[in-house]
């Protein structure tokens, strides 16, 4: 519990409009369904809905001052908070209601189109390996605690830095999107390092270009102190306007040239994993992983690269990091005991259908048949470039629903096949996602590889209004056992 005043004054242009400074603040939320006896409701302008049209539901649940933009109105004795920039004050507010915990953790933020996920478990682990204590969270939640968004909105991420913290951990891992990033979910957090992982197509329903996706990606190290340092991968893109923007802070480099910091040598991969060597400054370290992909391993070294900055032992946390198994829906494998290798991969962006099914096509000592689908209410753009980049490698795509939302499904679909017309691959449209991944199952021969592509570790499918059951690894597990059964 703390006062609103005290709130108040953690946030530069932010004023106490009218009600008591003493009010006691139990919580913070954004979601009036959250609200409670003594809390703090945001209301905050969204894409589908304002905010200030929940007001009366959050007090009615007990909330007792709102935070929000000047000139809105609120009823009752309800103490009210004003302020231009609502969304970084929240994050001020909940900074300071939760006890600042990024002064006593080492904060490292993980940005990336593609990645991020794996990179954060990877990091986490290395830095477990080293002895230090760690928590992450991301995509797949918050140290198990499921989480709709890449990023968590300020109250909830501050409440798990904060727990995080009183539990011991010394470093926290943690996912930034784009998204959150000009959501301001992360002002005033004082980041220890920041990693970049690759940067490509997504988002542009949100950010209007790609120059302004970059931006608010290099925002993220725009806020980096001389204390803090920047880990980039450097590919074809060497990310300079990144490294630029990082200053004063030190900046690692990771890649396979060879002025890169932290290097990825001889790297070797069959389907069931990958073998390179890690070399870093006056070290080089062979391993061992479970993954094949080359992106993987320089996922590793950016996770080693980060630990080894915040004080871990390079070995140990290069060892760490190489011994994490399946990341959920990470080129997720399902073996039941089938003649060709079935996988299961969250790639939804054109970057990373294009490097899966690549990758699948070098793997594959057969066919590649892919399942590909793309979310619906999203970035329109990527639909022809994943359709056009899957079917460029595959021999058999088949188009099914992704996340349709409330999006015709059918229109979807269209640009997906308009991307994949014209390629040397045979095509077809099967709506039903169960259907398709067993029709993608039923044509398999002993040596192809298949891919079912988008969704990864989600276990629902969200249809119009309706949130149904759904995940792709159960789907193909269950296919390959009718299969198995059956021929």
């Amino acid at each position: 519990m703390i006062a609103l005043g005290v709130l108040v004054e953690a946030c530069p242009g932010a004023r106490l409009a009218h009600g008591e400074a003493d009010t006691a603040i139990r919580g913070l939320c954004l979601d009036s369904r959250r609200a409670g006896p003594g809390f703090l409701f945001a209301a905050l302008p969204g894409r589908r809905a304002d905010g200030t049209r929940f007001v009366g539901d959050a007090l009615a649940r007990g909330a007792v001052a709102v935070l929000a933009r000047p000139g809105t109105d609120v009823p009752g004795d309800a103490a009210l908070v004003v302020a231009d920039d609502p969304r970084a004050a929240l994050a001020a507010m909940a900074r300071r209601f939760h006890g600042a915990p990024d002064e006593r953790l080492a904060v490292v933020g993980v940005t990336g189109t593609d990645g991020k996920t794996s990179t954060v478990a990877m990091l986490r682990a290395a830095c477990e390996a080293a002895g230090l204590p760690a928590a992450s969270a991301g995509t797949l939640g918050a140290d198990g605690a499921p989480s709709a968004l890449t990023t968590a909105e300020a109250p909830e991420l501050w409440e798990f830095l904060a727990a995080s913290a009183a539990g011991g951990a010394r470093v926290a891992a943690i996912e930034v999107s784009s998204i959150a990033v000009a959501e301001r979910r992360v002002a005033g957090l004082r980041f220890r390092g920041a990693v970049l992982t690759s940067l490509g197509h997504d988002h542009l329903d949100y950010h209007g270009s790609p120059e302004a996706y970059r931006a608010a990606k290099r925002a993220l190290f725009e806020a980096l102190d001389e204390r803090a340092f920047a880990v980039i991968a450097s590919g074809d893109d060497p990310f300079d306007d990144f490294a630029r923007a990082a200053a004063p802070a030190r900046v690692i480099r990771v890649g396979t040239a060879a002025g890169c910091d932290w290097r990825v040598e001889d790297h070797r991969a069959d389907a069931r994993g990958a073998t390179f060597r890690l070399a870093g400054p006056r070290l080089a370290i062979p391993l061992a992983t479970r993954r094949p992909a080359p992106w993987d391993a320089l996922n590793l070294a950016a996770a080693v690269a980060a630990a080894v900055a915040l004080g871990a032992d390079p070995e140990a946390a290069a060892r760490g990091a190489a011994a994490v198994g399946t990341i959920p829906g990470r080129w997720q494998v399902i073996d039941e005991g089938q003649p060709f290798a079935a996988v299961v991969d969250y790639a939804h962006t054109p970057d990373a259908v294009d490097r899966v099914v690549a990758l699948a096509r070098r793997l594959s000592r057969g066919r590649v048949i892919v399942v590909l689908g793309a979310g619906g209410e999203r970035d329109p753009h990527k639909r022809e470039p994943m359709g056009r980049l899957a079917a460029r490698h595959a021999d058999l795509l088949v188009i099914t629903d992704d996340n349709p939302r409330g999006e015709d499904p059918e229109r979807i679909a269209s640009r997906l096949l308009a991307g994949a017309r014209g390629e040397d691959c045979t095509v077809e449209r099967i709506a039903s996602r169960p259907a398709a991944i067993a029709a993608a199952v039923d044509a398999a021969r002993p040596g192809d590889v298949v891919l079912v592509l988008g969704k990864g570790h989600e276990t629902t499918q969200h249809v119009g209004g309706h949130v149904l059951e759904m995940d792709d690894r159960e789907l193909l597990r269950a296919a390959l056992r009718h299969a198995r059964e059956t021929r």
